[in-house]
């Protein structure tokens, strides 16, 4: 027993499929090529707001996804049903030499599709139920609801979330997933996590717009982790310290102090650094999102000069709310036909409190909208 045991331990280390850190739906269509025939599917019922038309078919019927119902129920949602092939066999059932540095997706593959699709479509979905097995003589098909949170909300807060045109589950979907295919193997942990980061952040659009910003800053945040900074971005990058305090003209005493005072600044030196990288990461990835246009109200639109300095607001925002607790200022909601990118206001005073017109963020859909382009041409550019 305890050499089959050894036995089944060396295979394991020794089959390179187990350091496979790729996105779960796409080593599950692999391991389809292998059990192709002895397979079964699993059937999830999404629905969101928008009306999706045409038939997604995914590796010759591996992965379906088509309208499951004719019109939108009570709640104003849209109905589609996605079918993906499942192998029944898989040895070892899970990898029993996983690693810190492995990869995760809480949703399973389910999730990871949904949250693909929010990118893709810019709109968000909700997992309304699941069924698996075969409706027979002998079986039954199962079926499990899912709860989850949805208000109706007014169209116009968020209006590109809500409109049905340009949307094709027949059109560009399966070349949006071959380039995901594509990703090296250590982009699609931080990757997938970008993604749903940004599906979450749709969900809290007219629910909390404060946690929408934060869950579109930790999108952002995944992926501009490992963004290199050069000496003009940070004149520190690169340095060794022990170097730098050789070099200085200062005493034993001197030394042994600075180095305590910046052991204490190390957390907010690397809180300085993840801002300088969010900010440049989405400089670098919203090239081509603004063109110019002759606006009746320009102190209204955000120029490319201007974006970092929205950018650092933004980030600035985020984390003091985190970490102290303070509100932010957001842009207020005014019915108007100009798409403005922030409101005409010039600072606020909310019961005793005074917030500037300095501190005042952009609306989420402008933010929303950067975060999704910088998403799509990061993925170009791997």
């Amino acid at each position: 027993m305890k050499t089959c045991l050894l036995h089944r331990s060396i295979d394991v280390l020794m089959n390179k499929k187990n350091t496979d850190n790729r996105m779960a739906w796409i080593r599950n269509l692999e391991k389809l090529s292998e059990y192709e025939n002895d397979s079964y599917f699993l059937e999830y019922e999404i629905a969101t707001e928008t009306h999706i038309p045409g038939i997604f078919n995914y590796n010759n019927g591996k992965i379906v996804c088509a309208g499951f119902s004719y019109e939108k129920d009570i709640n104003g949602l849209q109905h589609y049903l996605i079918r993906i092939k499942i192998p029944k066999h898989e040895e070892p059932y899970y990898n029993q030499v996983a690693n810190k540095k492995g990869y995760y997706f809480s949703g399973g593959i389910i999730g990871e599709l949904m949250s693909l699709f929010s990118v893709f479509f810019q709109c968000r979905f909700y997992l309304i139920a699941s069924y698996w097995g075969e409706l027979t003589n002998q079986t039954i098909k199962i079926k499990k609801e899912n709860n989850f949170t949805y208000i109706n909300c007014s169209k116009e807060i968020h209006p590109k979330i809500f409109d049905d045109r340009n949307r094709n589950f027949a059109i560009g979907l399966t070349d949006f997933l071959d380039s995901i295919k594509k990703l090296n193997v250590d982009k699609h942990q931080s990757y997938a996590l970008a993604c749903y980061h940004y599906a979450r952040s749709l969900k809290e659009v007219g629910i909390d717009s404060e946690m929408l910003f934060i869950r579109l800053v930790s999108s952002i945040e995944t992926l501009s982790e490992s963004f290199p900074l050069n000496k003009k971005d940070n004149p520190l990058e690169g340095e060794i310290f022990s170097q730098l305090f050789n070099e200085c003209d200062l005493s034993d005493a001197q030394r042994k102090q600075l180095k305590q005072i910046l052991n204490v600044s190390r957390e907010r030196i690397k809180i300085y650094k993840s801002k300088q990288r969010f900010v440049k990461f989405i400089e670098k990835y919203s090239k081509g999102y603004l063109r110019g246009g002759n606006w009746k109200a320009k102190q209204l639109k955000i120029a490319r000069k201007d974006i970092p300095k929205e950018l650092s607001k933004i980030y600035d925002a985020r984390s003091s709310y985190l970490h102290k607790g303070e509100p932010m200022y957001l842009s207020q909601f005014m019915r108007n036909p100009r798409n403005w990118d922030k409101d005409p206001s010039l600072g606020m005073i909310v019961d005793n409190k005074r917030f500037s017109a300095k501190e005042k963020l952009p609306y989420s859909y402008w933010f929303e909208d950067i975060v999704r382009f910088c998403l799509l041409k990061y993925l170009d550019d791997k």
